[in-house]
């Protein structure tokens, strides 16, 4: 694991090296393109004759004629350069792995960001082939493009409720997103892998859960280690060398090396999964900036972003990574492909734009009550346990479920809800228009009688017109995702 000194930057010009990259995002090329060195400065010819001068106080307290250079190393931006001596990834201390033959996970901890929510850090093995990635989405949440996100994880405690990822409004967890493993590595990559997850400060320790795959029991919840050098991507170590903060912006000193022999076939814009505020922005964005449960930073525009690939064998890329600054004192960096990087920053702290702070929702699950508070307080009810099969009446078992939704809303000071029912895409419209409704109607009259008085109950109904998620993908991946489209809403607006 190295440490690097803070280095002094030069923003030398990159033209030569973004050229060097071909539209396919082939790397070979582009690492043959190194900077010119500026000759040094000749010795004017008059100087070979003027006298001797007395030694300066420097040169007599170090016995010689030369002046001690404390000048620190430049660093050049956006260049493939050859790797620095000593990097290599190094993997935290294990609490433990998980596999059912395909699939392999390593848990290292569950660590505290702050009095409100945990981030869980692991690595992901390719033990099948470079289509298993797809195993690592939250049932229901499965997306065909776009590489994979880690959200495959529940936190339960003592209080007994699922805490789930966190999400925003475009249902984008805060983890790990990364592509799948390089088809090269024959399945035996490893990649880092972290999810966000809201926990109450009173929970000790928790188990974690990862659906079809098997519970760690009692981790202890600890503090997140300090580190500047994490795993990133199957095979490449990052660096953050430096933190400031400017005017609402983190600017992120970040080096991605490649210690190893493999050749990457990636661009680096493959990191940055299609945030829809920077659609057009086909550079590195794999990086947030997390200051607390308020909005998280994300990439800001940046016209002079690095657009290459990523480094070949036993080369470097250091760039100025721009990440929109969530404000709040403390700051965790978040790569998308690597672990979490914790270093203090430099300058002044102040919200960055708001195109680029992206809102995450406290997500959790009880009874089969799903309750998200962000902006809005929205409880989604899933069906299979309040219904039976194309059926609208509420089962025996729903009344625990209906008491999950009335307890989330009784926590709140509105006194107005809407309740809305969904269906999935299989059978005809006419049904499913007329079932929403049924099914609707009959969630509203059981909230109405606990509840009581004083409440405003609207009711809508839109059969499979509103889909949550694509259903696609494999057959478990498409029940999943049907599962979670139909469902009866109840927001508080």
């Amino acid at each position: 694991m190295r440490r690097r000194t803070t280095a002094v930057l030069t923003a030398v010009a990159t033209a030569a090296a973004l050229a060097a990259c071909t539209p396919d995002g082939e790397p070979g090329e582009e690492s043959s393109q190194q900077t010119e060195v500026a000759p040094a400065p000749e010795t004017d010819a008059s100087d070979a004759d003027a006298p001797e001068t007395a030694a300066t106080d420097d040169e007599a307290a170090t016995g010689s004629g030369e002046v001690e250079q404390t000048t620190e190393p430049e660093i050049e931006l956006n260049t493939f350069q050859p790797i620095e001596t000593g990097v290599e990834r190094v993997w935290p201390e294990e609490i433990g792995s998980l596999s059912d033959g395909d699939n392999e996970f390593t848990l290292f901890g569950v660590h505290r960001l702050d009095e409100e929510r945990v981030v869980v850090t692991g690595k992901v093995a390719a033990t099948a082939s470079t289509t298993i990635a797809a195993s690592w989405f939250e049932p229901g949440f499965f997306r065909p493009r776009g590489g994979y996100e880690f959200s495959r994880v529940a936190l339960v405690g003592a209080d007994e409720v699922r805490h789930l990822p966190v999400r925003d409004a475009d249902d984008r967890c805060l983890c790990s997103l990364s592509t799948d493993a390089y088809p090269e590595l024959e399945g035996t990559g490893e990649a880092p892998a972290w999810v966000v997850i809201a926990l109450p400060q009173d929970q000790p320790t928790v188990d974690v859960e990862l659906p079809d795959l098997g519970t760690f029991e009692d981790v202890p919840v600890t503090e997140l280690p300090d580190s500047n050098d994490v795993p990133f991507g199957w095979t490449e170590v990052l660096t953050i060398d430096q933190v400031t903060r400017e005017d609402g912006v983190v600017s992120a000193l970040t080096t991605i090396a490649n210690p190893g022999d493999f050749q990457p076939t990636f661009m680096l814009s493959q990191h940055r999964f299609s945030f829809p505020d920077l659609e057009g922005q086909h550079c590195f964005q794999g990086l947030a900036a997390y200051g607390g449960p308020t909005p998280t930073g994300r990439m800001v525009q940046d016209e002079d972003c690095h657009r290459g690939a990523l480094p070949p064998a036993e080369e470097q890329i250091t760039l100025d990574v721009l990440v929109a600054d969530p404000g709040g004192p403390r700051l965790v960096l978040l790569p998308d492909a690597g672990l979490p990087v914790v270093m203090e920053a430099t300058g002044e702290a102040a919200e960055g734009p708001t195109e680029s702070l992206r809102t995450y929702a406290a997500r959790s699950e009880q009874a089969g009550a799903t309750v998200e508070e962000g902006e809005e307080l929205m409880v989604s009810l899933d069906t299979e346990v309040l219904f039976a099969f194309d059926e609208a009446t509420l089962t025996a078992e729903a009344g625990e479920t209906i008491a999950a939704a009335v307890a989330a809303l009784d926590g709140q000071p509105k006194r107005s809800i809407v309740v809305a029912g969904h269906t999935d895409g299989q059978g005809s419209a006419e049904r499913n228009e007329v079932l929403s409704q049924e099914r609707a109607e009959a969630v509203a009259a059981a909230l109405e009688a606990e509840l009581g008085d004083g409440w405003d109950i609207a009711v809508e109904w839109h059969g499979p017109s509103q889909p949550l998620v694509e259903e696609a993908g494999t057959p478990e991946q498409v029940e999943a995702a049907q599962a979670r489209n139909r469902r009866v809403e109840v927001l508080v607006p």
